[in-house]
C-alpha cells in the first residue's frame, strides 16, 4: 500500500468531516516541513499552459470549491500539482452552517452526501487568508460566493455585488454559486423569477469594474444538475446574452434516495454530469467556456469530460477517495 492510499484509509476510518480537516491539516503541515519538494513529491506540476477564460492555467485540472472553504490550503494544492484551486464559497458574514452530522460518506460506492451550508470564516477573513497564502501559490485561484443563509431571496443580488467588490482584486476568477442545495431558497436563483435579473446586475457589475481596473475578472456561474432541460437553455441564452465568461457543470444533485439532506457528489452524478456537459456544449458551442465537475472519479472520466467539450476539469469526491494517484493519472492525460 501506497503512502497515498495508507493516508486515505486512515483518513477514511474517521467521521467524513473531521477526516476531512485532519488531512488538509496534515498535508499543510508536510508542505510546511518542506515535504513537498521535487525530490519527495511523485505527483510532479505539469506546465501544459492552457489558455481559458481569458488565463493561463499551467494545466486543465484543478480543485472544486468546497473543500478549501476558507482559503487556508489551496497554496498547498497548488504545490500538489493543482493547476487551478476553487476556495469557499464565501459569504459576507461568518456562517457555520448546518446542523452536524452534515457530511456522510459512501467508502463502496464512492459517494457523498453534504449538507454543509456555506460554513466559512466570512469573507473579509477569507480574503486574510487568501492575501497570506497566495504569494506561494503558482496556479489560477477562483474565488466563489454565495448568498448568506439570513438574506432574503429578493436580496440576495445585493450579496453577490458587495461580495465581487470585495473578491475582485485578490480573485483570477470569480465563481457565482447559485446552486448549492444546502442554503434554504438558493437555487430559486436559476428560477425565471430571479435569474435574468440577476445575472445582469452581476454582468454590469463585472463591467463597472473592467471600466476603472486593468484587471479583467472572468465571471462563471455554478449550475445545478438538477435543472429541467428547459431551464437550462433559459440560463444559457441569457449567460450568452450577458456575456458570461463560463459555467461550471455541475454542482451535488438533491435528486438521491439516501434518507439525508444535502447534495450528493460522486459516482451517482457522472451519468447527469456528462448529459448537462454535453447539452451545454452543444447549444452554447463555442461561445462561453465549459468547466467539468462531478462525478469525475478516474482518468478516464477526465479524458471523457475533455471529449465532450469541457475545457477545464474540477476534482471533488474523485480526489478525496482516490487522493494524488488520481490527480496524477489525470495530468497525464
Amino acid at each position: 500500500m501506497n503512502l497515498n492510499k495508507l493516508g486515505i484509509f486512515l483518513a477514511h476510518l474517521l467521521p467524513p468531516e473531521l477526516s476531512n480537516k485532519l488531512s488538509l491539516e496534515g498535508l499543510k503541515l508536510l508542505y510546511s516541513l518542506g515535504f513537498f519538494s521535487s525530490k519527495n513529491l511523485k505527483t510532479p506540476f505539469h506546465e501544459n499552459n492552457i489558455e481559458c477564460l481569458g488565463l493561463n492555467f499551467p494545466n486543465k485540472i484543478g480543485l472544486a470549491g468546497g473543500l478549501d472553504k476558507n482559503a487556508d490550503y489551496f497554496h498547498v494544492f497548488g504545490k500538489l500539482g493543482f493547476g487551478f484551486v476553487e476556495v469557499g464559497t464565501l459569504t459576507l458574514k461568518p456562517q457555520a452552517g448546518n446542523p452536524k452530522p452534515r457530511v456522510h460518506r459512501f467508502s463502496k460506492e464512492k459517494n457523498i452526501v453534504n449538507s454543509l451550508g456555506f460554513n466559512n470564516v466570512g469573507v473579509y477573513e477569507g480574503l486574510k487568508n487568501i492575501e497570506k497564502n497566495k504569494p506561494f501559490f503558482n496556479g489560477v485561484l477562483g474565488v466563489s460566493i454565495g448568498k448568506s443563509k439570513e438574506t432574503k431571496i429578493e436580496n440576495a443580488f445585493k450579496d453577490y455585488l458587495h461580495l465581487i467588490d470585495y473578491v475582485y482584486d485578490q480573485a483570477d476568477y470569480i465563481a457565482i454559486n447559485i446552486s448549492s442545495p444546502n442554503t434554504e431558497n438558493l437555487r430559486e436563483l436559476s428560477s425565471e423569477n430571479y435569474f435574468k435579473d440577476l445575472i445582469e446586475k452581476i454582468m454590469n457589475k463585472k463591467e463597472q469594474l473592467n471600466g476603472g481596473n486593468t484587471k479583467d475578472v472572468p465571471f462563471v456561474l455554478k449550475i445545478s444538475p438538477d435543472e429541467s432541460m428547459k431551464n437550462l437553455e433559459k440560463i444559457f441564452v441569457s449567460c450568452m446574452d450577458f456575456k458570461v465568461d463560463g459555467l461550471i457543470l455541475n454542482n451535488s444533485s438533491i435528486k438521491h434516495k439516501k434518507n439525508l439532506n444535502g447534495g450528493i457528489s460522486g459516482n451517482y452524478i457522472r451519468e447527469i454530469s456528462e448529459k448537462n456537459l454535453m447539452f451545454a456544449k452543444d447549444f452554447c458551442g463555442d461561445k462561453i467556456s465549459l468547466i467539468s465537475s462531478g462525478g469525475i472519479m478516474t482518468a478516464k472520466d477526465v479524458a471523457k469530460r475533455i471529449d465532450l467539450g469541457a475545457e477545464l476539469i474540477q476534482l471533488y469526491s474523485g480526489f478525496i477517495f482516490s487522493g494524488t494517484d488520481l490527480l496524477k493519472e489525470s495530468l497525464e492525460i
